[in-house]
């Protein structure tokens, strides 16, 4: 467990879970963690699902040695109230990251609020 800072926001990291701690009820999880997404849904929290499943908020869409394709399957809501509309988002890799901590990181950026733009501009 540990609380990390990004762009003014804190984030609690416990394994495959992150917890914004600025609005306590926005959550980042692993699509296969299928018993905390319930739990959680039960709390009315809000829930950002990443993941290898066509359930997943992120998924991934292509992957090649030198780029990575992520796909936002449905709106989502950032930090400070604005909007991101479904798209695909692309990366350039240096070297093998696994595509799951990309889809994880990408999540925080978006809700966050570092546009998909910005973030295609990132090298892994």
């Amino acid at each position: 467990m540990h609380l990390a800072f990004f762009r003014g926001y804190s984030f609690f990291i416990k394994g495959d879970i992150v917890l914004a701690t600025e609005n306590d009820k926005v959550y980042v999880i692993n699509a296969n963690d299928t018993d905390t997404i319930k739990h959680l849904n039960f709390k009315e929290a809000y829930v950002i699902t990443y993941g290898l499943c066509n359930k997943a908020t992120i998924t991934l869409s292509s992957i090649t040695e030198e780029h990575i394709v992520l796909c936002l399957q449905r709106a989502i809501i950032t930090l400070d109230g604005q909007t991101i509309e479904p798209q695909e988002i692309s990366f350039s890799l240096s070297k093998e990251y696994d595509p799951e901590t990309i889809m994880l990181i990408t999540a925080i950026c978006l809700i966050s609020g570092i546009s998909a733009n910005k973030l295609s501009n990132f090298m892994f």
